[in-house]
């Protein structure tokens, strides 16, 4: 990842929001100076973030897209909130999603979320990454680390510009924005991995790039072989659900927005309304995948359940993930330079237990 890019526009997240500037919140960024002050550093990835994404949503013809949700501020939604409550069964899933698509009592307005949204968010979905493995050399556990961590800084950058034109994601605070993405892209790569094992594989192998797939004996050459059935397991109950495409795209947003700091976000309110407006949008997928109400639910409550089986792998992976990354000399493993800024803050966080993670069923 070092290159003529490795500056602000390209490590949109990798500041610390909690930085202050000695100075006047003005310095100068560039690639010399990049690293003389984080906090003006971080506010220039961002402001160049966002500006990636206003370009990618004319590109694509979506005006307006990234303010579709703030039309509904005023809107009164009753949600759980980070401590609120969980869904233990169908029964109850079903009636909790119901309270939400239908508004009660006089003057309460319907949060506006665009009918067409999966097609937008059909759009915005990055194209999938070529890692740049090199076949030449033999299949040893660091040279196969090495190119995951290459390709998940490659899968960053693409992560970071599709929530910049997301609609809602903007809307929110920028430290918020940042926190999210932070938490949650080992449970986004790895979903979409899951996905693209699915689609190309049958669930039969790991499909991390086209020019880098994982069968059983690279599974265990990787030192993680465990953790790799785990993510073939999740793959093979895409198999098994057939899930669809729509239903893909509204869990992936669902996973961003899972887990936040144990005292809340910035905007929590802002937050909790874009992801009731997100379990809606999945809930309309499912309604197009069955043929009766009775279906419906039991789907619903079948994909919240993956979500939440998620989250157990996905701690499992950073566990792996941090571990390496502490090790990483004696194990020659690389880290590109994003990874390396983002795992150095998140560690931290993580093991002092500040992170929240929001289930839709009680465990």
């Amino acid at each position: 990842m070092k290159n003529s890019r490795t500056g602000p526009c390209l490590f949109v997240l990798s500041g610390q929001h909690n930085y202050l500037c000695a100075g006047r919140n003005d310095c100068i960024i560039d690639k010399i100076r990049r690293k003389n002050c984080p906090a003006c550093r971080v506010r220039k990835c961002l402001q160049a973030g966002m500006n990636l994404g206003a370009r990618k949503s004319k590109k694509l013809k979506l005006k307006g897209v990234n303010e579709d949700l703030q039309s509904s501020k005023d809107a009164q939604i009753a949600t759980g909130g980070v401590g609120g409550g969980y869904l233990s069964s169908e029964k109850e899933l079903s009636a909790s999603a119901a309270n939400a698509l239908v508004p009660h009592g006089p003057g309460v307005l319907t949060p506006f979320l665009p009918p067409s949204i999966c097609s937008v968010l059909e759009l915005i979905e990055p194209e999938e990454v070529y890692s740049g493995y090199d076949n030449s050399q033999p299949d040893t556990t660091d040279h196969l680390l090495s190119s995951l961590n290459r390709l998940a800084g490659k899968q960053m950058v693409r992560m970071v510009k599709w929530a910049k034109v997301l609609p809602g994601f903007r809307g929110l605070p920028i430290e918020d924005q940042i926190t999210l993405i932070q938490y949650s892209w080992m449970c986004l790569s790895s979903f979409c991995l899951s996905w693209r094992s699915y689609k190309h594989t049958n669930g039969q192998m790991l499909y991390f790039a086209p020019d880098l797939i994982f069968n059983e004996e690279r599974m265990r050459q990787s030192a993680m072989y465990d953790l790799c059935l785990g993510m073939r397991q999740v793959s093979q109950e895409f198999v098994r659900l057939q899930l669809t495409y729509d239903e893909f795209l509204s869990m992936k947003v669902l996973l961003l927005l899972s887990t936040v700091p144990k005292e809340g976000l910035k905007n929590q309110a802002a937050f909790e309304e874009m992801r009731v407006n997100y379990i809606k949008e999945l809930r309309r997928s499912v309604g197009k995948a069955t043929n009766n109400s009775g279906q419906t639910w039991q789907r619903f409550f079948q994909l919240t359940k993956l979500l939440d089986a998620m989250h157990d792998l996905v701690g499992n992976l950073l566990d792996f993930c941090f571990y390496t990354f502490r090790e990483s000399q004696a194990l020659k493993v690389e880290f590109p330079e994003m990874l390396v800024e983002i795992i150095s803050d998140q560690i931290p966080k993580v093991e002092s237990g500040l992170t929240h993670t929001i289930y839709f069923h009680k465990k």
